[in-house]
């Protein structure tokens, strides 16, 4: 993208340089002025928690907890209703915010994924920014610190803090203004540029590096007092994010090479530093405590993170949100319900594997028709029964999704889930407590959940499973099917217990297994929505979802299985690669002359 000369004379009033609420503003009129603030341990260390206090609620609201107002997704429901993973039960209900995005409502004025008018996100993350600049601006001249290495190691969090919150931003919106100080009033606003999306990414990168270089920011945390602060593992999983976006086709447009080699080398540099601080794949014989679960992948998500330098168990999370998601059972069904919300499509169903490790789709062309009825099965699978369709799969498909004839309680084998038509908690299409699409939602649901006790699991921002295969991606693309890429590209399959790739594999494949893999290992993580885009691809995969209608005369008599249209969604034209940024600031930008929005919004 062209640098975009901005003329951001307006921006002295908005949050992203300035905040009403920020009762720590210097002043003459009594109130309290930075350098009282940065004179004493305390306020500065308050400070410091003002700035976590932006922390995007990504996932699921997260209820309890959940001090954010207008930073979480609407109706208590995940990013994944808005693609091709899921249909949101709500899209029946009047009103619907899911139900109007999939009809193309979506503008700068109205944002549907927010649930609301304008964008939280976006004044919430650059107020975020702001407070982080302060803090760096002023840490190095405070005084009276009871322990002077905080100095430093609060400084790396501030550091980290804004990398997040800036790179929250440019995953939706694409290049932003890099502010990096917090700017008086008599500042020249006409000399900021909007940057190219490169540039957002190395300033990103910048201040991780920034932060990694201080020998007394942590790689883990060891007290529960700092549980959810920034480290180390953090920075470099921001890296490695950021930089493989960068490298993709949405914004390395001419495939440029350098750029993917830049990724292997930071992607690289990631896994590596990761693996040497002891990060590994969750393993269940690292002391698991007792969770029911329907497999050790799933049983990882129920397991509250564990913070401590050495941990017994959960060596995979490198940063988790504090408490407990908001209840996914209640919120997903089927059992004790108060919506189904996020059902399951059949599109994700379809990718995953039999256990011999064969798609059980054509990858090259899953589907016949353009409403995705007639599948086009992989005729050299012959594990795979379209008569019982979720025997001999993947075990990340039963560990994700209750299918039908899944049971609730999985160590007693207790309340089995049917979807098939006037089944207790059968597919519907005029009830939003119960599947539009013949699925439901288990990945973080816990069968001990109630209606008064939530005890499902823990929304997870990056783990070491994402950084392996951030490894490969970058290091296909740039070197094509490697012992290297192949190595990575199997961490999560022999994690899940089904077959290894090799390298006798064709590049065409390896790209088709890879962005697979990423679909299953990482579904409801809200990977599925920026991988499409920065893909390229998401005009193709998000004009439909269908769900699977089973007739059954009994729980063990079934007579057809018949994939339906659950909706058809007016979001493929390319505009919906980025957020449009919101009406407010696009005015104030066109007040004074200047075009401040993305492309076809």
């Amino acid at each position: 993208m062209k640098k975009i000369k901005i003329i951001v004379l307006i921006f002295c009033s908005i949050l992203i340089f300035s905040s009403c609420n920020d009762v720590l503003n210097a002043g003459t009129d009594g109130r309290m002025t930075y350098d009282n603030v940065f004179s004493d341990n305390n306020l500065t260390s308050g400070y410091l928690n003002q700035c976590y206090s932006y922390m995007p609620m990504d996932g699921m609201n997260y209820a309890t907890n959940n001090t954010q107002t207008g930073t979480n997704y609407p109706a208590t429901n995940f990013l994944a209703v808005f693609t091709d993973e899921a249909e949101d039960a709500d899209d029946m209900e009047t009103g619907s915010t899911s139900a109007f995005y999939y009809k193309g409502g979506m503008t700068s004025n109205i944002n549907p994924i927010e649930g609301g008018l304008n964008s939280a996100i976006y004044n919430t993350m650059y107020t975020g920014i702001r407070s982080c600049n302060v803090f760096i601006d002023h840490i190095d001249k405070a005084t009276n610190l009871t322990v002077e290495s905080n100095r430093h190691r609060w400084k790396a969090e501030a550091f980290t803090l804004r990398a997040f919150y800036f790179w929250h931003l440019v995953k939706k919106f694409g290049p932003l203004p890099i502010i990096k100080q917090d700017l008086p009033a008599t500042t020249n606003y006409a000399s900021i540029t909007r940057p190219s999306f490169y540039e957002c990414v190395k300033s990103i990168i910048q201040d991780c590096d920034s932060a990694l270089v201080r020998p007394e920011f942590p790689w883990r945390l060891n007290m529960e007092l700092d549980r959810g602060s920034m480290t180390k593992a953090v920075a470099m999983a921001i890296k490695s994010q950021a930089i493989l976006f960068a490298a993709s086709p949405q914004w390395n447009t001419s495939n440029d090479k350098t750029v993917w080699s830049e990724a292997v080398t930071i992607t690289k540099s990631v896994l590596d530093s990761l693996l040497a601080q002891n990060f590994s794949l969750y393993n269940p014989k690292d002391a698991v405590p007792a969770i029911d679960a329907y497999s050790d992948y799933q049983r990882l998500f129920l397991l509250q993170p564990e913070m401590v330098e050495s941990p017994a168990y959960d060596k995979e999370t490198i940063y988790a949100q504090k408490a407990v998601i908001g209840s996914v059972s209640q919120n997903n069904g089927p059992v004790n319900t108060v919506k189904c919300g996020a059902c399951p499509s059949q599109e994700l169903v379809d990718t995953y594997e039999t256990l011999n490790g064969m798609p059980v789709l054509d990858p090259t062309q899953p589907y016949l028709d353009a409403d995705h009825l007639q599948p086009n099965y992989n005729t050299a699978n012959t594990q795979y029964d379209k008569t019982k369709p979720y025997l001999n799969r993947d075990p990340r498909l039963l560990s994700t999704i209750y299918c039908n004839g899944s049971f609730y309680n999985i160590s007693l084998k207790t309340v089995p889930i049917y979807t098939y038509l006037g089944a207790t908690y059968g597919i519907s299409q005029t009830n939003r407590k119960f599947t539009r699409t013949g699925y439901y939602l288990r990945k973080w649901a816990n069968h001990n959940t109630t209606t008064t006790s939530n005890g499902d699991g823990y929304w997870r921002y990056f783990r070491l499973a994402e950084m392996w295969l951030n490894y490969a991606e970058a290091e296909f693309y740039a070197n094509g099917v490697t012992a290297n890429a192949v190595n990575a590209l199997n961490q999560t399959r022999i994690r899940a217990g089904i077959p290894t790739l090799t390298t006798g594999i064709t590049a065409t494949e390896f790209e088709q297994r890879l962005r697979n893999e990423r679909r299953v290992e990482f579904a409801f993580e809200e990977h599925r929505y920026y991988d499409v885009r920065r893909w390229n691809i998401q005009s193709q995969v998000d004009g439909v979802v269908t769900g699977m209608s089973i007739v059954a005369t009994s729980p063990t008599v079934y007579t057809a299985f018949n994939r339906v249209v659950v909706s058809r969604r007016a979001i493929t034209d390319p505009k919906y690669l980025l957020w449009p940024i919101p009406i407010n600031e696009q005015l104030k930008f066109q007040n004074v002359g200047v075009t401040f929005q993305n492309p076809g919004w």
